[in-house]
């Protein structure tokens, strides 16, 4: 597939169903910018890795009632290089999140 085409489907799918933002790291120190992925569709969270190589995946499972949950989490620096690529492709909304998230 190419490139651009994924990098518009990929910011479709966060648009929708990620989140962004400051995350605190713990007690006393301090908070870093993290984007976040979570879905029960394996594939596609997948995708995110895959793409962009940065970032890690996690799966769980709360009890057998529920679906596998997959989430795909880059934090920091890397958080900001990925969040500036899909930026040209999120929603106005999504824009403004990152501007103020920026500007914290």
């Amino acid at each position: 597939m190419n490139r651009e085409i994924e990098l518009a489907y990929l910011s479709g799918v966060f648009d929708g169903e990620g989140s962004m933002g400051m995350w605190s790291k713990g007690k006393d120190k301090g908070s870093g910018f993290r984007l976040q992925v979570e879905m029960s569709d394996g594939d596609t969270v997948l995708r995110f890795i895959t793409y962009f190589l940065k970032g890690s995946l996690t799966a769980r499972h709360r009890d057998e009632k529920y679906k596998i949950m997959y989430a795909w989490r880059v934090n920091g620096e890397d958080a900001k290089v990925v969040a500036r690529e899909m930026l040209p492709y999120l929603s106005r909304r999504r824009q403004t999140q990152f501007a103020e998230a920026m500007a914290q």
